[in-house]
């Protein structure tokens, strides 16, 4: 998360489909892929934040109808991802990536790419972010009435429940975690492998630069430095940065309120 979300080409089509975990330099990785590909990239957080209320609303929709249990739950979902990824010739990071067995039945000719990195960075890169403590419910709670009043992320938090409860409860929390954990990276290598074709599925390091990924697209490689992009650091000013406008429009309706207030009262006084 932390790039500007991509808009759309009606004239795009879906070329390739990242299914590397969060933290694995998916946003280095969308970068990259819009210099290769000359397109828009759906990279999953930036969309999420940036592509307006009703694309998260409808995320939230889709995610209610996982886990997949009948015909019209597969329906939804799949209709859904089809119309959630149209115009983009790349799609990467989290929601996408917990649906990487569908993308790739909808797009059987798209490249499959998993970013990769050593669990152990991978881990301590998310516990970095992620809260652990007792206290997590009653922070998200304060969150929650923080964003309440924000387009968009006001429906952050119906996001993460649906998300929790569906997919990404059903991949990574089914051994008994409730959140973020040290073997959810194995988790979902495990699934990946499980769902693509061995034939189809590629493993890339964004530490290893253009030529693997070019070799991977049969492409040449560009003659332009390869993007670094600390998607850690980005996400963090994301947060810090929604969090602000929360509070700065919550401190704009109280002082409307104590206003209003000091009006009524002078007029009533009269």
């Amino acid at each position: 998360m932390g790039q500007e979300a991509s808009k759309p080409d009606p004239s795009a089509q879906l070329l390739v489909i990242g299914c590397g975990m969060s933290r694995t330099g998916t946003a280095s990785f969308s970068e990259a892929l819009k210099i290769l590909l000359g397109g828009p990239v759906y990279h999953g957080g930036s969309q999420l934040v940036g592509a307006g209320e009703k694309h998260m609303r409808d995320w939230t929709e889709l995610c209610k109808h996982t886990p997949i249990t009948d015909k019209e739950d597969r329906k939804i979902v799949l209709e859904g991802l089809k119309s959630m990824v149209a115009g983009y010739t790349a799609v990467t990071d989290l929601p996408p990536i917990l649906f990487t067995e569908e993308l790739v039945e909808l797009f059987p000719d798209a490249h499959v790419i998993c970013t990769t990195r050593d669990p152990e960075d991978w881990w301590n890169s998310v516990r970095a972010i992620t809260s652990k403590t007792d206290t997590e419910e009653r922070d998200e709670t304060i969150l929650r009435f923080i964003l309440a009043l924000l387009p968009t992320m006001r429906y952050w938090h119906a996001f993460n429940v649906a998300l929790k409860n569906g997919r990404m409860g059903e991949l990574y929390y089914s051994s008994g975690h409730k959140h973020p954990h040290a073997g959810q990276y194995q988790e979902h290598m495990d699934y990946v492998t499980r769902v693509v074709p061995p034939e189809r599925l590629k493993f890339y390091d964004v530490k290893d630069g253009w030529e693997p990924l070019c070799k991977i697209l049969g492409c040449e490689v560009p003659d332009v430095p390869f993007p670094r992009v600390n998607d850690a650091k980005a996400t963090q000013e994301i947060a810090v940065t929604q969090i602000r406008r929360g509070i700065t429009a919550w401190v704009g309706v109280g002082l409307g309120v104590g206003l209003s207030a000091f009006v009524a009262a002078r007029r009533w006084r009269r």
